[in-house]
């Protein structure tokens, strides 16, 4: 049976009746119904293990496609650049279906009780592994300093070509192996199904099994983490509920050190957006007995790492005894690459998953900071699989290094 993982409620306001998955390979959808043009749509958002069931009769089926996924998170945005929460779905590389369904609103659907138009339903749930290196792991064009300096296109020959002779054996992961795609005992779904099962082994309703332990709850009402008592306190700063409770969990931490923006109804803080998904996200991505620590990434790319995607990351650490490690972080495939013996410092990469920008450091220059934790088995075969199938042979880089030095040569003596 398809295990219901997490869900999020959410609203956006959509115009041209058009309104699209980020993060997806789908093209941009158009409302379900047509004579609704611009409107606020009240967004449900769930994350299955495994192809659900219809939900109840007040929903009218609209519409089903299969995607594959870029990191596994995904959000609805719309023409004007509105956009729902970022919402984990699963492992990034998968192809995953989605269907969505429809219904009236009712009082408390999105994030208001009587600006919705109309209610949304979307579910998405896992269907395989699709991971390929030659097309989810492709290099950074060849390139030099000269030819990027001069702005020139590149010719054939100094695209990265697909290898044509090494065969190395691409891993297929099955759904168990990710924690994305498991329960939560923590989260209120894991909870929600540990008071189900309980119940039925007394053999009452769980409306009955939350009533005798305090909650205050009605037979046949949608249990939502409001009612049982566990999505935390409301300041009432925001209308977002999401975010609401983020900046009251960061007051109680005494870590809100940014100027947060007054309520317009529209204006809810992009930056407190990003901060509240990138660790509910983060949360949801490592297993209780997981370490996170935060890497630094620098150079091409470090603005653009998404959550939930593995690579090799390289860092600096003190060269202890031994090499031994500074944080209990960054041990799968270790390799320690150089040593600086003035500052006794070792260069060291190992291979992690990222889980969300760090928001409490900030890099100079191209430099990104991220909580990272050390990847899984099954998420470092991709990046070792990605390695091993792109790696350059040394005279053909010998012969792109001969192409771009007489380019640069002849673009040189052009501009002089």
């Amino acid at each position: 049976m398809a295990q219901l993982l997490r869900r999020i409620d959410d609203e956006v306001y959509v115009e041209y009746g058009t309104f699209g998955l980020e993060g997806t390979d789908l093209e941009s959808w158009r409302t379900p119904t047509p004579e609704l043009y611009h409107f606020t749509a009240a967004l449900r958002l769930e994350a299955w293990d495994a192809e659900p069931g219809p939900p109840d009769a007040s929903w009218t089926p609209a519409v089903s496609e299969t995607f594959v996924a870029e990191s596994g998170v995904v959000s609805v945005v719309t023409m004007m650049e509105d956009r729902g929460h970022d919402f984990l779905i699963g492992p990034p590389h998968f192809e995953y279906g989605v269907a969505m369904y429809i219904r009236e609103p009712r009082p408390g659907d999105g994030h208001t009780t009587d600006e919705c138009a109309q209610t949304w339903l979307l579910r998405f749930w896992p269907i395989r592994d699709v991971f390929d290196p030659l097309r989810h792991a492709v290099p950074f064009t060849y390139i030099t300093r000269g030819v990027l300096y001069y702005s020139i296109d590149l010719e054939p020959e100094q695209l990265a070509q697909p290898p044509s002779e090494r065969e190395v054996p691409v891993p297929v992961s099955a759904v168990g192996d990710w924690v994305s795609l498991r329960l939560d005992p923590d989260g209120f779904e894991g909870r929600l199904h540990q008071a189900r099962t309980r119940a039925g082994a007394q053999n009452i309703s769980v409306y009955e099994y939350l009533r005798r332990r305090g909650v205050d709850v009605e037979d046949g009402v949608e249990l939502t983490p409001e009612i049982w008592g566990l999505s935390g306190p409301r300041p009432g700063r925001f209308r977002d509920p999401l975010i609401d409770r983020y900046y009251a969990e960061q007051l109680r931490r005494g870590s809100v050190g940014r100027s947060v923006p007054e309520e317009d109804g529209q204006d809810h803080g992009e930056w407190l957006r990003e901060e509240a998904d990138g660790e509910r996200i983060a949360k949801e991505l490592t297993r209780r007995e997981s370490r996170t620590f935060s890497m630094p990434v620098e150079g091409r790319g470090a603005l653009y790492v998404k959550s939930g995607v593995s690579r090799r990351l390289w860092r600096w650490e003190d060269d202890y005894l031994g090499g031994e490690l500074m944080d209990d972080g960054l041990t799968v495939d270790r390799q320690v690459l150089a040593k600086n013996p003035w500052t006794r410092q070792i260069l060291v990469s190992g291979i992690v998953t990222i889980l969300r920008r760090d928001f409490e450091r900030h890099g100079g220059g191209d430099v990104v900071w991220y909580v990272v934790r050390d990847a899984e088995p099954h998420e470092a075969a991709r990046v070792l699989c990605a390695e091993a199938t792109w790696e350059e042979d040394p005279e053909r880089r010998r012969a792109l290094d001969d192409v771009a030095r007489e380019k640069l040569i002849e673009l040189r003596a052009m501009y002089s």
